[in-house]
Order: C-alpha cells, then structure tokens, then sequence
C-alpha cells in the first residue's frame, strides 16, 4: 500500500469533470453539456458537505425526492432545478457556463 493515493469522492469527481469538460470544448454536444452541468451542482454539494437529503427537504418545490436531485445531479437538468438550486448553492450559473468557454 505504500505510495497508493486513495481518491475520495471529490478527487474523482474533479477528475470526471475534467475529462467531459475537455470533450465538450471539442464537440460542444448539448447533452454533454447537460450532464456538466449537474456534475458541477454535485460537485458543489460535496465541497459544502451538505446530504442530499438537506437540498431535498430545503428544496422540497422543486425536488420530490433524493432521486430527482441525484438525476438532476446526472444532467436531467430543468430549469427550474437549475435556478433553484443555483441560488440555494449561492452560485451563478453564469459563472458555471463562462468556465465550459
């Protein structure tokens, strides 16, 4: 085990991101961009520490369940999710588009 990295959650994901992120700059695929984007938000989840549930329950309008978030999360993205969570997060999704550019 000497010399082995252990990645954890968020190290991978960062790693995941990366790589789409990479494709999407040479193929500008709309679905693509779609699963960015809720990878993104997960990302963001992560490195807040907050459950999925907690978004759910504080979120409850426009999630129904820990299901949704986690499809949401997979790029089922809608834009009422999309607003939604991005000021629960206090994010822009300005700011999250502008770094796909």
């Amino acid at each position: 085990m000497k010399g082995m990295i252990v990645m954890d959650r968020e190290m991978k994901l960062n790693f995941l991101l990366d790589g789409m992120v990479s494709k999407y700059k040479k193929t500008k695929q709309p679905l693509l961009l779609n699963k960015i984007i809720g990878l993104k938000f997960k990302s963001i989840r992560l490195k807040k520490n907050i459950t999925a549930e907690a978004v759910v329950q504080d979120n409850s309008s426009v999630l129904s369940s820990t299901h949704s978030l986690y499809k949401f999360e997979l790029g089922a993205t809608t834009v009422k999710k999309l607003f939604a969570l991005s000021k629960y997060y206090k994010t822009s999704v300005d700011d999250i588009i502008k770094q796909l550019n």
